[in-house]
């Protein structure tokens, strides 16, 4: 080869070299430009810790009370609306310390409620309006005051109806919870009267029916006549029309939600009329006819009266006016029974492959609104992370590393305030492994 040919040879050499470095330049700005954007779940559990740790802060709720969200995707955005202010109230905290404030429910109003460490704020509010409703709030004396009074209404109310629990829900102001103490308390009690036999009586802004047949809300603003009329009532003739109805629900459609579709148990909210409720077993029954519908395992089904979720491999809501339409096009990415099984059996085998592990945690994922296909992701990260990365270790107190979905408002609300959150550490199972990583390293000694 002439020196020519050599110097040609070397020149294109450093061409492709120079190229190579371009590229490989190029490509490493690019991801960190295109890089996924912080998860929001990971970000709202660390900003609840620093809320906690530093102002005592104990429990934060993402909108308690927002009821119609729509569909299993609508719950994403009200997650990242919940980090925006948790973010805001530390702002505000910050500039005004010592509010002593325990609960804090982000929502779409101001109020306090549940006493006077409990308050809600809206996520989209002013730093200059939080820091104002912090400042606004009464004396000592003052809340001690109304307190004291409180309980004296409370004990009369007791010695009188001999309620096993009472209670206000935080829907209502402390000023409402009061008016509806106040009512409770001066109804007159006829002599040998038939003792109340609901176990659970909560102050609320809505009547009727509670969680279950024992439990009945009452409006904090309702007469003491209309109060006491329902406190006579009798919890099992409350209840009787539901359970004829789901009596005359069983006689027509059982066969066709249990037997073709393998629902393991079906209910309606309380919230529910009985034409609500029909509607929705209708558009069930209806969907059993769809071979698509049938090859998805089903679980419990709740008919509501807003949301139509997917929380797991087989537990779903569905808006009792679906259509039936709707309702197959919607669940079609429902996962099949058959594909459920399989990552169920594998989520189990990934999760002994973590035990023991180098890192000190024990990896486990959430038992309630997982899919296992997520659930198989997660481990699968955790244990390329723990082999990345066989110098690290789990800083004390921390044990667990628990796995949720992120994008489940109940689950993320679990998450918040569990009362194991002191030992272990939540991620959203949909992390990537970077984000794992990152999170991870948060932790690590």
């Amino acid at each position: 080869m002439t020196r020519l040919a050599r110097g040609k040879k070397l020149t294109n050499c450093l061409r492709v070299s120079l190229l190579g470095i371009i590229f490989l330049t190029f490509s490493s700005s690019s991801s960190e430009s295109f890089a996924s954007p912080p998860n929001k779940f990971n970000q709202l559990i660390l900003a609840k810790s620093s809320l906690e740790s530093k102002f005592g802060v104990r429990f934060v709720e993402c909108f308690p009370f927002k009821e119609n969200i729509g569909f299993t995707e609508g719950q994403i955005k009200l997650i990242e609306q919940c980090l925006a202010g948790v973010q805001l109230f530390e702002s505000a905290l910050n500039k005004v310390p010592n509010s002593e404030i325990h609960s804090l429910g982000i929502s779409t109003r101001f109020l306090r409620t549940g006493g006077f460490s409990t308050i809600l704020i809206p996520w989209d509010s002013s730093l200059e309006q939080v820091m104002s409703f912090l400042r606004a709030k009464i004396s000592k004396a003052e809340q001690e005051r109304f307190l004291e009074k409180i309980s004296t209404l409370k004990r009369k109310i007791n010695k009188n109806f001999k309620i096993f629990s009472l209670y206000c829900s935080q829907r209502i102001s402390n000023e409402q919870c009061m008016s509806g103490y106040k009512q409770l308390a001066s109804i007159e009690i006829i002599p040998n009267a038939q003792p109340m036999q609901w176990q659970e009586i909560i102050l609320d802004d809505r009547q009727g029916l509670g969680k279950d047949s024992h439990s009945f809300r009452i409006k904090y603003d309702a007469s003491p006549k209309e109060i006491h009329k329902s406190l006579q009532q009798d919890p099992q003739s409350v209840w009787l029309p539901r359970k004829k109805m789901y009596e005359k629900i069983n006689s027509k459609h059982k066969q066709a939600i249990e037997k073709q579709l393998q629902v393991a148990t079906y209910f309606c909210s309380s919230e529910l009329t009985e034409k609500n409720c029909l509607d929705g077993v209708i558009t069930l029954s209806k969907a059993s006819k769809s071979q698509d519908m049938r090859m998805k395992p089903w679980g419990e089904v709740s008919i509501e009266k807003y949301n139509t979720f997917i929380k797991d491999d087989f537990d779903v809501s569905i808006r009792f006016d679906l259509s039936v339409d709707e309702f197959v096009a919607y669940f079609l990415s429902k996962t099949n029974r058959v594909e459920a099984t399989e990552n169920a059996v594998l989520a189990e085998k990934l999760e002994k492959r973590t035990l023991n592990n180098s890192s000190g945690l024990r990896a486990i994922c959430d038992l309630e609104g997982m899919r296992s296909k997520l659930c198989v992701k997660a481990f699968k990260n955790f244990i390329k992370f723990v082999s990345g990365r066989r110098d690290y270790r789990v800083k004390e107190p921390w044990a667990n590393i628990m796995f949720v979905d992120g994008k489940q408002l109940a689950r993320v609300n679990f998450a918040l305030n569990s009362s194991a959150r002191n030992s272990y550490i939540y991620i959203d199972a949909g992390s990537g492994l970077e984000e794992l990583r990152s999170h991870l390293m948060k932790f690590g000694n």
